[in-house]
């Protein structure tokens, strides 16, 4: 008999056990789960913040192009910049994606990022020459416009 009651009693504490580490499982993949969840928000939060410093800049390099404030040669050079910046926001967002499919191989990666590379390196050039003779011409005329409006106005009160 008391053997009997021995064995219930080990399975009904077995049986305990065994739900309460189930439960003690569950509770850590529900952590798990909702840690991934937080990060996988940070890091949209961040490429959202990224993306719109992205447009703030490229919107300010437009303004700055299309004024008088600055020279031909900070049009270029900030021309070089936003160009570089928007490649390298493409390619952060083209990463993960290419970690799913190469399986995280170095070689494979490496060999991906190289032909996005070749690809991503002319057409930038492209770009780079014919934003900057677009808006270095525009700011050339600009400035041109401004100054003959300056002599015009000088030389008006004389006449």
């Amino acid at each position: 008999m008391k053997i009997i009651e021995y064995y219930c009693l080990t399975d009904k504490s077995s049986a305990i056990e065994s739900l309460t580490f189930e439960q003690n499982l569950k509770e850590q993949e529900r952590q798990s789960e909702n840690q991934k969840q937080k990060e996988e928000r940070n890091h949209n939060i961040q490429l959202a913040i990224t993306a719109i410093a992205i447009l703030s800049g490229i919107i300010l390099f437009l303004l700055l192009s299309r004024s008088i404030i600055v020279s031909h040669k900070v049009v270029e050079f900030l021309n070089v910049v936003v160009l570089l910046v928007v490649f390298e926001f493409i390619n952060l967002l083209i990463h993960p994606y290419l970690e799913k499919i190469t399986n995280h191989s170095p070689a494979l990666m490496l060999l991906a990022l190289v032909v996005i590379a070749t690809l991503i390196v002319p057409l930038h050039h492209r770009l780079e020459k014919w934003t900057t003779k677009k808006l270095v011409e525009k700011n050339k005329a600009i400035r041109l416009a401004n100054a003959k409006k300056t002599i015009a106005e000088l030389e008006q009160p004389n006449t």
